[in-house]
């Protein structure tokens, strides 16, 4: 018979050897899989929890892996556009957001109290008739809520900052503000409602005349106005801020380094601009549809003179009196 230590001892030597054998084969994977897992743990993009589980379907963090796609299967907008794994993705139109920001709209605190807010991206500013001006910040504008921030700059209020926070119904918004002024008071809330318009190519003139120091043909494309052949190789981008009855506002910028602001308001005919204030100081003529060529004819480009009109002085009955050896006449 056998000596029974000597087959305990044998079999200690065995299992052992067997643990020598595969204990860096498991440390490796170990590893592998561990190293793997801290990079896709904060992930919310199902796809990097799936290429773990391929890998690993019994790893030791497979059960939070299976978890993790659960979870974002029921929550699909979780998912990031980027993964850690490196693996961009690219938005689908059903995952792509809504986002947007508005255009111009009118906005109006009670009945008597409107204004004027045109935006061009996610900044903009309000323009009150009685002369304030605030800078606005569009923070949210997506199909439901909206909340735009507001700072006085200009005015009899100037120093006033708001909060304009409510729901989006198509053109339609309506909600709360709260504001507060430093020296006439620190909290107040009221009710805002405002229509917003959508400014398309449908909605603009094809071609527009302007007139001040130089004349101009204005050509509309993708949403901007331009210059044809202005500056030879040249450009002249002029973006449309607000284009209603109340505010039309144009932003210009030249390759050439020029900016200038146009802003007035729409004659009564809706084809012409009234008020009409370049950069705050000098006066400029700009027409459209029924009233493009009511600005003569400037020549050929974009740098002839500006037409001159006569000034027509009304003519009334003349007055003389004796004065001295003579008579004055006025």
């Amino acid at each position: 018979m056998k000596n029974p230590f000597k087959i305990f001892r044998y079999a200690l030597l065995w299992i052992s050897l067997a643990s020598m054998a595969t204990t860096p084969v498991l440390r490796a994977q170990t590893r592998e899989e561990t190293s793997l897992w801290e990079s896709i743990k904060d992930s919310k993009d199902a796809e990097d929890y799936k290429a773990y589980l391929d890998k690993y379907p019994e790893g030791v963090y497979a059960p939070v892996a299976k978890r993790r796609v659960a979870q974002l299967a029921v929550h699909p907008s979780q998912q990031a556009p980027d993964s850690p794994l490196g693996m961009k993705k690219d938005l689908t139109a059903a995952q792509a957001p809504s986002t947007a920001t508005p255009t111009a709209m009118t906005e109006c605190e009670g009945t008597n109290n409107c204004a004027t807010w045109t935006f061009l991206g996610g900044q903009g500013n309000g323009q009150w008739p009685s002369g304030e001006i605030a800078n606005l910040t569009v923070e949210r504008y997506d199909d439901k809520t909206v909340t735009i921030r507001r700072a006085d700059s200009t005015g009899a209020s100037a120093g006033l900052t708001a909060v304009y926070t409510g729901t989006r119904h198509d053109d339609r918004v309506g909600g709360e503000f709260t504001s507060s002024w430093p020296g006439h008071w620190a909290n107040k809330s009221g009710n805002w409602y405002a229509t917003v318009q959508k400014l398309t190519e449908t909605t603009l003139p094809p071609e527009m005349h302007f007139c001040a120091q130089q004349c101009a043909d204005l050509k509309l494309e993708n949403g901007h106005y331009y210059i044809p052949g202005a500056y030879g190789n040249g450009s002249s981008t002029w973006t449309v801020e607000s284009f209603t009855r109340e505010s039309v506002i144009l932003r210009r910028v030249d390759s050439t380094g020029f900016t200038a602001r146009y802003t007035g308001k729409m004659s009564s005919a809706g084809n012409s601009v009234i008020n009409a204030l370049a950069n705050g100081s000098y006066t400029f003529l700009l027409t459209w549809g029924a009233a493009l060529n009511d600005i003569p004819d400037h020549g050929p480009g974009p740098h002839a003179p500006p037409v001159v009109r006569p000034v027509l002085v009304p003519v009334g009955p003349v007055i003389c009196i004796p004065w001295f050896f003579g008579l004055v006449c006025g």
